[in-house]
């Protein structure tokens, strides 16, 4: 087994939907630790979303970031990525009841280059049988 590898996963996604906790201990001052960003990636690719609250702790919205492995994706792979999980995101959130598979993950211009261009197996076919 390779130890630069996890060998559970090298993908994660992670959700932080948990309102923060006020604690209130008599004599202490207690705030949270801020978190600030990672500097490198534990695995190939990690995507945390957190979901947002107003000043009344009202859900306002969801903000989120990407961390990648350098050395298997460059920037524009991962801002590819991260744009086609928000229009799945979108699309979701737009439709809750929607099958997984009407859900467009590529754009129209992405999709016509890996049907059209990339995937050019159309040959043509001699106009005789097997047969003859």
């Amino acid at each position: 087994r390779s130890l630069s590898r996890n060998p559970l996963f090298q993908v994660m996604l992670a959700l932080q939907n948990v309102p923060s906790a006020h604690w209130q201990l008599p004599g202490l001052e207690v705030s949270p630790l801020p978190s600030g960003p990672e500097s490198a990636a534990r695995f190939d690719l990690s995507v945390t979303l957190v979901e947002e609250r107003d000043g009344d702790g009202a859900p306002a919205g969801i903000g989120g970031g990407i961390l990648y492995a350098t050395d298997l994706f460059d920037e524009a792979t991962a801002e590819a990525l991260a744009d086609r999980l928000a229009r799945v995101l979108e699309q979701v959130a737009a439709d809750p009841d929607v099958r997984l598979s009407q859900i467009d993950v590529l754009e129209e211009a992405e999709r016509s280059r890996v049907v059209e261009q990339w995937s050019g197996t159309a040959q043509p076919v001699a106009g005789e049988s097997f047969l003859d």
